[in-house]
C-alpha cells in the first residue's frame, strides 16, 4: 500500500506514512479490512432466513441431553465456537431479515410517478386535487430524521381539502426511507378505520420517490414487512393509489405531514426496537470514515495540526491539481522537500542551500 500511495503522490521518499494516508485519502490497511468486515456484516443481515450463510450465523443453542445415556457418550449438535462468520455478523446489531419474495409483474403498464419537473408536477397536483370528489380520502405522509438521528413519521388525512384526522410516531434506529414507508402504512390504516372509507377512493401522497416506488412495486429489503403489509391492505381495499407529491412546494397536506413528522422526533424511542437494514448499511459506511478521522486526529504531525487540515476518506480535492503544483503543495505542508532546513536536518552535504 505504501508503494501505491507514493505512486499517487509526488512526494519525497522521507515523507511520513501518516501524511501519505491523509493526502491520498486511503486509510491504513487495518481500517480498510475492518470496513470490509462491516460491509460484509451488513450483507449478512440482508440474506433470507433460509440462506446457508444466514443459518450459520445463528447463535448456538443449549445442547439437549438424554437422561438414559451418559453425557460423555452424547455429542453436541451445535458448535459453540464463534467462527469468523459469526464474529463478522456480530459487528452489527440484529435486524429483521428480509424475505426472498418472488417478483410480481403487472399486466398493465404502470404510469411513472414523476413525469415532469418539480414546478410542473406541483401545479398539476394542485389541479388534480380540485378534480377529486368531495368524499375522496387523501392521505399525506412524511418522514423525518433529526440532527440527533431520531427517525419519525407523520400523516394527515384530508377530505374535500379539509384535514379530518392525523397521527405521528417515532421509530427506532432507522432512516428517512423507513420513516416514509411507516408513515404511509400508518396513514393508510387510519384512513381505512374511518367509516366512509369502505366505498371511497384512497390516495396515498408522499414526497419520497424511492419509498413511493416500493409501495406500489417491488418492496425494498429495508422495512420489507412494512411494504408488504401496505400492499396487502391496498389489495384488500381495491381502490388505493400511491402518488408522488413534490416536497417543500407549499402543498398544505404535505406541509402538515412534514410538521407532524418533525414534532414526533421528540417522542421516546420504542422499547426493543431493532434497527432497520438501511440504518445498518449507513452505519457500516459511516463508521470507517469516523475511524479514519479519529486516527488522523491523534496521528497527525504537528505541522498539519497547525494548518488544521482534516482527513477524509476518498479522493481529496488537492489531487485534481497539476502534478507539479501538487508536489510543491505537499512539500510545503509536510516540510519534506527541496528546502535548506530539510537538507540540513538530514545532513545532505552535496545539497545546494543557496538559490540561484
Amino acid at each position: 500500500m505504501n508503494q501505491a500511495m507514493r505512486a499517487i503522490l509526488p512526494v519525497w521518499k522521507t515523507t511520513p506514512i501518516t501524511i501519505l494516508h491523509r493526502e491520498s485519502g486511503i486509510p491504513p490497511v487495518d481500517q480498510l479490512l475492518e470496513a470490509k468486515r462491516l460491509r460484509f456484516s451488513a450483507r449478512l443481515k440482508s440474506l433470507d432466513e433460509a440462506h446457508p450463510l444466514a443459518s450459520r450465523t445463528r447463535p448456538p443453542t443449549q445442547p439437549t441431553y438424554h437422561d438414559l445415556i451418559k453425557r460423555r457418550y452424547q455429542t453436541q449438535t451445535e458448535n459453540v465456537f464463534r467462527t469468523r462468520l459469526r464474529r463478522a455478523d456480530e459487528l452489527l446489531a440484529p435486524c429483521p431479515r428480509p424475505k426472498l419474495v418472488q417478483r410480481c409483474f403487472q399486466q398493465e403498464e404502470i404510469v411513472p410517478l414523476q413525469t415532469a419537473s418539480k414546478e410542473k408536477t406541483t401545479s398539476a397536483f394542485l389541479c388534480w386535487l380540485q378534480s377529486l370528489g368531495p368524499l375522496t380520502l387523501v392521505v399525506y405522509s412524511d418522514g423525518s430524521l433529526s440532527s440527533e438521528g431520531a427517525a419519525s413519521y407523520g400523516f394527515t388525512i384530508h377530505q374535500n381539502n379539509i384535514p379530518i384526522s392525523d397521527g405521528s410516531g417515532r421509530l427506532g434506529p432507522a432512516e428517512v426511507f423507513d420513516a416514509e414507508a411507516t408513515g404511509a402504512l400508518e396513514g393508510l390504516k387510519a384512513a381505512m378505520n374511518l367509516r366512509e372509507s369502505a366505498s371511497q377512493n384512497i390516495f396515498i401522497c408522499l414526497d419520497n420517490l424511492a419509498a413511493a416506488t416500493c409501495l406500489r412495486g417491488a418492496p425494498s429489503d429495508s422495512s420489507q414487512d412494512v411494504f408488504l403489509e401496505f400492499q396487502a391492505l391496498a389489495t384488500s381495499h381495491g381502490v388505493i393509489q400511491v402518488r408522488w407529491v413534490p416536497g417543500h412546494s407549499d402543498i398544505p397536506g404535505n406541509e402538515q405531514a412534514d410538521k407532524l413528522a418533525k414534532a414526533a422526533s421528540s417522542l421516546p424511542e420504542p422499547e426493543g426496537a431493532q434497527p432497520t437494514l438501511a440504518y445498518l448499511r449507513r452505519f457500516a459506511r459511516q463508521k470507517p470514515k469516523e475511524a479514519f478521522e479519529a486516527w488522523w486526529s491523534t496521528s497527525a504531525p504537528e505541522q498539519y495540526k497547525r494548518l488544521n487540515l482534516k482527513a477524509t476518506a476518498g479522493c481529496p480535492p488537492e489531487l485534481s491539481l497539476p502534478r507539479a503544483a501538487l508536489h510543491h503543495l505537499l512539500a510545503a505542508r509536510s516540510l519534506h522537500g527541496d528546502f535548506a532546513a530539510y537538507h540540513e536536518r538530514f545532513n545532505h552535504d552535496d545539497a545546494r542551500l543557496q538559490s540561484v
